[in-house]
């Protein structure tokens, strides 16, 4: 049976035990959505990427032995994140933050929000 990402990234959360994912929504992360929906996943649409972050990390503070998730879409989406990210990070929350990206064909091409997610959240 053919299974598209989200619905992966849906199952996934789900077997680590994640209740619920803190967003904002995004075109880039709309399959994650319908597959958290599948899974019974609570969505948690917030105004501000930042936000989400916060919110995830507030989450992971008060469930000892949960990880906070955030969804974010591509680009502006994840710099948005970052200073929930830093306080997380700081504070030893556990926190999962899933940006989007473009169709992996336009990588590197200059896609709809398209920058180097990885290199932006290290520490």
């Amino acid at each position: 049976m053919l299974m598209h990402g989200g619905k992966l990234v849906a199952k996934t959360l789900k077997s680590a035990g994640v209740e619920c994912l803190f967003t904002l929504c995004g075109g880039h992360v709309m399959p994650i959505y319908d597959g958290c929906q599948d899974e019974g996943i609570r969505i948690i649409d917030v105004r501000h990427e930042q936000a989400s972050t916060h919110a995830a990390d507030a989450w992971s503070r008060v469930n000892p032995g949960k990880i906070g998730v955030a969804v974010v879409t591509a680009g502006p989406g994840v710099t948005d994140a970052v200073t929930g990210v830093a306080n997380a990070w700081r504070a030893n929350s556990p926190m999962l933050v899933i940006g989007g990206q473009g169709p992996f064909g336009n990588r590197g091409k200059g896609s709809l929000q398209e920058m180097d997610h990885v290199a932006l959240m290290k520490p």
